[in-house]
């Protein structure tokens, strides 16, 4: 039998949930939503770093992202951030979608599916 282990769990949902050696996280979000795509991107692909470290994993293992971002014209200023974070040969499956998110000041949410 498999186990699941969920991580920050809350009302609605949990930042991260294990099952079978892959890892779910939810959309990840800045906190400062003062800042622009570029300072928002960072943000968020620094909470990736430590929720996947949390449960033992890293970048290097991320299997597929979902990137939301609010306007295709911040499209560049995210890849910016994307490209120095991302490990060369370890580029994960990506889908990058324009959408309406939860909080008009979101810029960018991003999902990830990691293995251990």
């Amino acid at each position: 039998m498999s186990s699941i282990q969920r991580y920050h769990v809350g009302p609605r949902l949990c930042e991260t949930v294990v099952h079978n050696n892959t890892v779910y996280l939810a959309g990840q979000i800045a906190e400062d939503l003062d800042k622009d795509a570029l300072g928002q991107t960072v943000e968020v692909l620094a909470c990736i770093d430590r929720l996947l470290a949390e449960v033992g994993s890293d970048k290097t293992k991320i299997l597929q992202v979902t990137i939301f971002i609010t306007d295709m014209a911040d499209f560049d200023a995210m890849n910016l951030a994307w490209s120095e974070w991302v490990p060369q040969g370890h580029t994960p499956a990506r889908a990058t979608v324009q959408a309406k998110l939860a909080d008009p000041r979101y810029k960018v949410e991003m999902t990830v599916i990691a293995a251990l």
